[in-house]
């Protein structure tokens, strides 16, 4: 066997030496000596990091010892941000799961796709790959990741909600694909998008009615913001810079800055905000809590983006939230990621408004 063939079947010192070297914030020092104690080995508590890493890359590991290691080492799943596309064509439940099983049909050698139905009119597709990142060390450049797509079919159309991933878009385009040779017509693809919307005053407007009308909801205060100007698309961008709300913005920046990150309270209303406005810049992402008016009154922050924000393309959303604390009018200080029903909820409120918001824009524009 030459040595390539015994380097791509075998994890070397060097490959557990960078394994460990490059998942500090996961393998910390108390971890790395756990696994040394676990084989009996106690180091001086005098050791660096660098000392258990030498130690530990040239001792043997078995096929266990290097699975362990690498699940020790990854991240623990994000809270990834949702986005959703509307097909202008009903589809019965059964009708969505032939299509399900053709694609599961055509990948069966690539993914693992498994699906089940959800109410009458829904059903959830999971979706497991394996993608690569040439980046990162040998032992952790393939992943194993999975895409949970919620298809639902109602009002004479199909709305699809998935992440916000490049590998969600191509399930997507691939459905699609599928649902035109099934219904025998094309069938355009409806997304949240602004890039027809080509003034810093229509896009601000996107934002502003957004936030200020998620149902049975009252806005509480915008606490981040991201924007952009519409300039020369050769041009590089400059850095985004991050402005602390009680400090002054020059105008005559505004011409040579071309993004700019707030970070505090009722940004919407600062004077650099309303500068930056002035000059030609427009909001590109945002960040809001809002207080529920019903049970079981929750305190939600709010994320709305679009991750092309000089185009005003790939519009994406999350939604955390923190319970009130028993018999008080206060909230508990930390936001958790929304689950389940809740986070369908959640989303499907910045979904419907962002989809009202564009409607009544278009509208506007027509008019």
């Amino acid at each position: 066997m030459n040595k390539l063939s015994f380097q791509q079947l075998c994890a070397t010192d060097h490959d557990i030496f960078s394994l460990l070297t490059s998942g500090k914030q996961r393998i910390t020092d108390v971890t790395l000596n756990e696994l040394a104690k676990d084989r009996g080995i106690f180091f001086s508590p005098k050791s660096t990091r660098s000392d258990l890493i030498e130690e530990i890359s040239i001792w043997t590991h078995d096929y266990n010892d290097v699975v362990g290691l690498i699940e020790k080492r990854d991240y623990k799943k994000r809270n990834e941000k949702m986005t959703s596309v509307v097909l202008p064509a009903e589809l019965t439940v059964d009708e969505i799961k032939e299509i399900v099983k053709d694609y599961q049909k055509d990948m069966q050698k690539k993914e693992k796709v498994t699906f089940h139905q959800k109410g009458n009119d829904a059903l959830v597709m999971n979706t497991e790959y394996d993608e690569y990142d040439y980046s990162k060390t040998r032992l952790i450049q393939r992943q194993r990741k999975d895409a949970s797509l919620q298809i639902e079919s109602k009002d004479g159309q199909t709305t699809i909600r998935m992440p916000a991933t490049e590998k969600a878009t191509n399930i997507v385009e691939n459905f699609k694909s599928k649902v035109e040779i099934y219904k025998k017509t094309e069938i355009p693809i409806k997304r949240i998008e602004v890039s027809h919307l080509l003034t810093p005053e229509e896009r601000n407007k996107f934002f502003m009615q957004l936030i200020s009308s998620i149902s049975d909801f009252d806005l509480e205060t915008v606490t981040n913001l991201k924007v952009d100007c519409f300039g020369d698309s050769n041009e590089d961008s400059a850095d985004d810079t991050e402005f602390e709300e009680d400090m002054s913005l020059k105008q005559e920046m505004i011409g040579v800055v071309h993004s700019a990150v707030f970070n505090g309270e009722n940004l919407v209303a600062s004077e650099q905000y309303t500068q930056l406005r002035d000059g030609g810049f427009f909001i590109t992402s945002i960040t809001w809590k809002a207080k529920q008016k019903k049970d079981p009154y929750y305190l939600v922050q709010f994320e709305a983006s679009f991750e092309n924000g000089k185009e005003g393309t790939a519009f994406k959303y999350g939604a955390k939230y923190a319970t009130r604390i028993a018999n008080t009018s206060d909230y508990t200080k930390n936001f958790k990621p929304a689950e389940g029903e809740d986070k369908t909820k959640l989303l499907g409120l910045i979904e419907t408004s962002a989809r009202n918001v564009l409607d009544r824009l278009s509208l506007d524009e027509s008019l």
